[in-house]
């Protein structure tokens, strides 16, 4: 079985939202053996795919390279990926050792695992990411991505919630020729009528990627990966964003809503 299949068939079983991968396995070998004759086992399947994570980070970073140049602006933000919860975390730790405990505001609970921290584009492709432990906060994550995204040709504005305010990270990027436009906290009031119609319009915006983190979680489960050791929890959550970033260029290649996913891996 060949490296381009065994890649077709994680990014579908991601798209097709089959967390298990032995009820994905064998939904292959009863409907799709005509397309994968030489289909391997499962175990085999596992192993080949975890070996292939480096190339499909690399097709994923292509893809991100080259959609994010029809980006207007970016929006960051990060979404919780879960290990365990509670009464699992000790046992879940022994494989995990990456993992940390972090809090989910949006959930409002307390959680161990991973966060994924994203840059999105305004049509809401996926254009970098980096996947750090739960306890790690956003703005220093914020301060990569944002150095990375200053060392480019071309800036973008970048707009982000009220955990990212404050002049540090605005200045930092914006010493580079960047503009980081970022939400004020709730408890300070607005001041005019422009600026509560300013607040409003930045919100409006900044709503893409909380569509984008919906989608991923809904559809690709990416807040559950179902993994046992660290390099699954990576190679799952590798073949989620591509498969989500398949399905997004493919969708455009046909001339439909980018981000309509769910009836393209029926």
């Amino acid at each position: 079985m060949s490296d381009a299949e065994v890649i077709t068939l994680s990014v579908m079983q991601e798209g097709r939202s089959n967390g298990s991968e032995l009820s994905f396995h064998r939904m292959v070998e009863k409907d799709y053996q005509h397309l994968f004759p030489d289909l391997i086992s499962r175990s085999r399947y596992h192993r080949r795919r975890k070996d292939l994570m480096g190339i499909q980070r690399e097709i994923l970073r292509l893809l991100m390279d080259r959609l994010r140049t029809e980006a207007a602006w970016l929006i960051v933000d990060s979404a919780p990926i879960t290990i365990a919860e509670s009464p699992r975390w000790k046992s879940a730790r022994m494989s995990m050792w990456a993992a940390e405990a972090g809090y989910s505001p949006s959930n409002r609970q307390f959680f161990l695992g991973f966060r994924l921290h994203a840059l999105v584009s305004n049509q809401g492709a996926i254009c970098d990411f980096v996947l750090s432990p739960a306890n790690v906060g956003e703005r220093r994550v914020a301060e990569h991505l944002l150095a990375v995204e200053a060392g480019r040709e071309k800036l973008r504005p970048v707009l982000a919630d009220n955990g990212y305010c404050g002049d540090c990270l605005a200045n930092l990027f914006g010493r580079k020729g960047g503009q980081l436009w970022y939400a004020l906290r709730r408890s300070q009031p607005p001041d005019s009528e422009e600026e509560i119609a300013l607040r409003a319009w930045h919100r409006g915006k900044r709503a893409r990627i909380e569509s984008v983190f919906g989608s991923l979680s809904d559809q690709f489960q990416m807040e559950e990966t179902r993994a046992r050791s660290v390099w699954g929890a990576m190679t799952r959550v590798v073949a989620k964003l591509l498969a989500y970033m398949v399905g997004y260029r493919i969708n455009q290649a046909l001339g439909r809503r980018q981000t309509a996913l769910k009836s393209l891996y029926r």
